[in-house]
């Protein structure tokens, strides 16, 4: 995981979980890491040094998390946010050809 801890402890955070309550913290790793591939599978790389690439993630994650089990579709601010993260990039990319 490119932020380590720190993305854990504000996933828990944004969950409501007590940083001490470790019990899903294996499974919190796992969905943090494949918020993290599914990320860069749709082009964005995340920088390591970025608070809002951070919380792009963390964000990501948490609504994967809460809407795991249901149908529904990935809420505006967080696709604008993510559409948006990737179209920053793209140009930055370009610019460096």
């Amino acid at each position: 995981m490119i932020f380590g801890n720190t993305a854990l402890d504000l996933v828990k955070t944004r969950l409501n979980r007590l940083p001490d309550d470790t019990s899903l913290d294996s499974y919190l790793i796992a969905r943090i890491a494949a918020a993290e591939e599914e990320l860069c599978r749709t082009g964005i790389r995340l920088e390591a040094d970025s608070s809002a690439d951070l919380m792009l993630l963390v964000d990501y994650t948490v609504w994967s998390y809460q809407n795991r089990d249901q149908h529904t579709g990935m809420p505006d601010w967080l696709r604008l946010r993510r559409r948006e993260r990737f179209l920053n990039q793209r140009e930055v990319t370009a610019d460096d050809s």
